[in-house]
């Protein structure tokens, strides 16, 4: 491969910067086009930066027409690209608006070549490599405009997998009975007919395979929303009559899907997108929880637990919600509007001292950390922040330092 490192060459933004995450956290590779007959990542970095008022260019890697591969960021950057899918992809564009050209030869090469090192870099199986309409919220945008599942087919045949995508897996049931709760992962008869509705419906969840993949979520999140009942993207009694009874006649108003740009329809799609949070049994788990419970909070393990209920009851009080512990689009959406700035920010080195250090600063890093938030920095603090510091390949000294600060936080 003909890969260019520009990393520290592309227009950047004077104030503005891309956060950071783990290559852990990373689960998808995004296939773009860039919608132009021609352009570079120079380009595509001046408009990105100087129009849209973004940090940085949106895209990881940029393929040109020649094959050449444009290296703009390191993995672990958090770039604008797909929306709320951000935060876990790592995103390639090739130059060229495949509405109406082809890739060159050249080009699909080195892309699949680009795709391939990744997914063995990162660990990502040939089926979570997404063109960018296959994410959630963009069913509507024509990208890349090639065929991902013969992009897929070439992947497959190149590594050894199996492209799920292209035929049923073993777990597919023929004629199963259906079940009442259907959502991402399963698959079956239940799954085809529900696809086959929601095409009825014109919600276009996109193939009819039996497969509930992220293109039928969309469209269940579209449904859901436009037949103004809960929106969580699952299929349970209350979604099923719905689509039952539903009238194809009534015109469908969609909320408009959030563009690669961060602005007001975000919030509002980000928020109605989530699945609603609640203390149940068994507790609901996930990174969605830890991030309420890291504005809320609460100690942060992923739990939605007692403790997590009642920190949210707490946050609705001070917002003028309706106080009921659970975690809904308005819940959302006034969580959405909690950032960094209404936190503690980096003030002190914080270590292990007699006596112990303490503070609301020492606080957010235990909950970070998920150790008890007793706000006093001790034995039990210094040995988490040792191993997070290992886990994260810088400096292990069990000292909180602008460098692991920004770790745990940007």
């Amino acid at each position: 491969m003909n890969i260019i490192d520009k990393r520290n060459s592309l227009a950047r933004h004077g104030s503005r910067t891309y956060r950071r995450r783990s290559r852990g956290s990373i689960r998808n590779i995004a296939i773009h086009h860039s919608a132009t007959t021609s352009g570079s990542a120079e380009a595509f970095a001046r408009y990105h930066v100087n129009s849209l008022g973004w940090p940085g260019i949106g895209y990881h890697y940029v393929v040109d027409r020649d094959g050449s591969i444009s290296w703009c960021y390191d993995l672990e950057i958090v770039s604008y690209h797909v929306g709320n899918s951000n935060g876990m992809s790592v995103g390639i564009c090739m130059v060229g608006d495949f509405r109406t050209q082809t890739p060159t030869s050249q080009q699909r090469e080195a892309a699949l070549d680009l795709t391939q090192y990744l997914m063995s870099e990162l660990n990502i199986s040939v089926d979570n490599v997404w063109g960018h309409i296959e994410f959630p919220g963009y069913s509507w945008k024509p990208c890349p405009s090639i065929s991902m599942s013969q992009f897929r087919s070439q992947l497959a045949d190149r590594t050894g997998q199996t492209n799920r995508s292209a035929i049923p897996s073993p777990t597919y049931v023929a004629g199963a009975r259906q079940r009442t709760y259907l959502s991402r992962g399963d698959q079956g008869d239940d799954v085809r007919a529900l696809q086959e509705r929601l095409n009825e419906l014109n919600f276009k969840p996109g193939p009819i395979d039996g497969i509930f993949g992220p293109q039928t979520y969309d469209a269940v999140v579209r449904f859901q929303r436009a037949a103004g009942i809960g929106v969580d993207g699952i299929v349970g009694p209350q979604t099923r009559e719905t689509l039952r009874d539903f009238d194809e006649s009534l015109e469908i108003v969609e909320h408009g899907s959030p563009t690669d740009e961060a602005d007001e329809r975000e919030e509002l799609f980000t928020s109605e997108s989530r699945r609603m949070l609640r203390h149940n049994t068994p507790m609901m788990r996930g990174e969605d929880v830890r991030e309420v419970q890291q504005k809320v909070g609460a100690m942060v393990d992923g739990f939605f637990g007692p403790e997590t209920e009642q920190r949210v009851r707490e946050f609705q009080q001070r917002e003028n919600l309706t106080v009921d512990g659970i975690v809904g689009p308005q819940t959302w959406r006034a969580l959405d509007r909690v950032n960094a700035n209404n936190q503690p920010s980096y003030s002190r080195l914080l270590s292990l001292q007699t006596p112990y250090m303490r503070g609301d600063d020492v606080k957010r890093i235990q909950r970070a950390l998920n150790v008890s938030a007793d706000g006093l920095y001790g034995p039990i603090t210094e040995r988490t922040v040792r191993e997070f510091q290992r886990r994260e390949g810088i400096s292990v000294d069990g000292i909180v330092g602008p460098q692991t600060w920004a770790r745990l936080f940007q």
